[in-house]
């Protein structure tokens, strides 16, 4: 059994938000199925682009759908550096492996950078996190574990007024809906606490934000 880290969910709910909005300023580019001839018990898949922001929630092997969290992670590169998926399982020798994902500049980010980027911007803040043991009776997996318990802040920016609040309601319902997914060992998801703070001249936006609240699993090895 893979060691898991809360990190890597932090980078699966990140991808997750990037993978469901849609950027109406087009930033970055999309690929769909870039395609790989796999070798007997291949597992790691190097994707040809640089600057890789979110791989799919889903991938195929052979015609079989695979899942972030479960069946494959994602290793991202930083600066120009490669990105890599890593199969838990090998694959069989000529599997077609199909991985689609976008690269370069993305609407969403992970704490505030420049505030000069081109708007709309959505940013995802951690906020607190904690440990909750599991009971003895509970199965995760065939591995052991413990959920996780955490919290995160998402603010909204854009120059146009109705676009940030359709962006903000859609965001909200991706964050609710999480769980029903059941995506990257997701246990539960609330979001709540909506707030327009309107207006802002200091940072030329009109901006929202909402919190939400999301319990994971998170497997270790001996």
């Amino acid at each position: 059994m893979a060691e898991e880290y809360i990190y890597e969910r932090e980078r699966d709910l990140l991808d997750y938000l990037r993978n469901n909005l849609t950027d109406p300023s087009s930033r970055g580019t999309d690929v769909v199925d870039e395609s790989f001839t796999a070798t007997a018990s291949q597992t790691a898949f190097v994707l040809a682009n640089t600057l890789v922001k979110n791989v799919a929630e889903e991938i195929t092997v052979e015609g079989v759908t695979k899942r972030k969290g479960y069946d494959f992670t994602v290793d991202y590169g930083e600066g120009s550096g490669t990105t890599t998926v890593t199969l838990k399982t090998g694959a069989t020798a000529d599997d077609t492996v199909l991985i689609s994902y976008h690269y370069g500049p993305s609407m969403i980010e992970r704490e505030f950078s420049r505030t000069d980027v081109q708007l709309p911007r959505i940013v995802m803040m951690f906020l607190l996190g904690a440990e909750e043991y599991a009971a003895l009776g509970d199965a995760m997996d065939t591995g052991k574990g413990s959920y996780f318990n955490v919290s995160f802040r998402i603010e909204i920016r854009d120059k146009y007024a109705n676009r940030a609040r359709i962006i903000t309601s859609q965001a909200f319902n991706l964050f609710r809906k999480l769980r029903q997914l059941s995506l990257f060992r997701t246990n539960i998801t609330r979001a709540g606490s909506v707030q327009n703070f309107d207006y802002d001249r200091d940072k030329n936006a009109y901006i929202w934000i909402f919190t939400g609240s999301i319990q994971w699993e998170i497997l270790y090895s001996d």
